[in-house]
């Protein structure tokens, strides 16, 4: 559907939330449920770290919004152009990165692993792989030991005044820009669109790196139970299953709560 005739809007994650997490596909219900919200006049935009590549290949499976944000909130996709950068780019992270492990830090970035380890770690086809390994904006990355809270800390200390920041995802932490999270990415959206700020508005996601996210619009829905209640920092609408189960019913409530149902 075309922005501009949006009636409403949804950002919603992918993995673990429109996408089942081992799977990484939608299930019927949630390709009829945003094929529905369409016709209504409601775009479902996503907002997650996978890459442009995975994103586009997504659109010829669900009816989402034709424009994305991508890589963490990274970057920006649009229908008028190429990708828009809104950090710095990826050869800037790897440094960072490259001074964390000199730092005394035992981490792993995706620039490191070659076609079979991420897939080993993924569960993805050697074909998805490639699309994840596309970036622009971004780095994810894995620790080799689990990090205590203390390591942690330092870890954000350094990253912070290298005016990098770090996000936690289901799977892998992410490298960004100091100004980059999925919230900013929603505010790019609005930005870009200005027209969408006067129209109702909803997020879904699952993870610590989407509370960004919900925290900027007024109807929040967080799936399943990995983020503790003292982590939240706003309010959210709980439900209990993940996956697109609990999409579906994400967008049942916010439908209910326009008054769309």
């Amino acid at each position: 559907m075309r922005m501009d005739s949006a009636r409403a809007v949804f950002f919603t994650d992918l993995d673990g939330t429109l996408l089942d997490s081992e799977s990484y596909e939608p299930s019927r219900e949630a390709v009829a449920m945003v094929a529905d919200m369409a016709a209504r006049g409601i775009a479902t935009v996503p907002v997650t770290s996978k890459t442009a590549a995975e994103v586009r290949r997504l659109e010829a499976v669900v009816t989402i919004a034709p424009v994305a944000v991508v890589e963490g909130g990274a970057v920006l996709l649009i229908p008028e152009g190429g990708p828009v950068l809104l950090g710095p780019p990826r050869s800037r992270l790897l440094a960072v990165l490259d001074a964390l492990r000199r730092a005394g830090h035992a981490v792993r970035g995706l620039s490191e692993m070659d076609v079979e380890e991420v897939a080993e770690r993924t569960a993805l086809t050697v074909e998805a792989v490639q699309r994840v390994m596309e970036r622009l904006a971004s780095e994810p990355f894995v620790f080799l030991e689990e990090p205590s809270a203390s390591e942690l800390d330092r870890l954000r200390s350094l990253t912070e005044s290298s005016g990098i920041s770090l996000a936690r995802g289901d799977r892998f932490w992410h490298l960004a820009g100091a100004e980059v999270d999925k919230g900013r990415g929603v505010q790019a959206v609005l930005d870009r669109y200005p027209h969408l700020t006067a129209l109702p508005a909803g997020a879904v996601g699952d993870a610590w790196n989407d509370l960004p996210m919900l925290c900027r619009v007024a109807h929040r829905y967080l799936l399943g139970s990995i983020v503790a209640d003292r982590e939240l920092t706003c309010r959210v609408e709980r439900i209990p299953e993940p996956g697109p189960a609990g999409f579906v019913e994400a967008c049942r409530r916010f439908l209910a709560a326009l008054g769309w149902s």
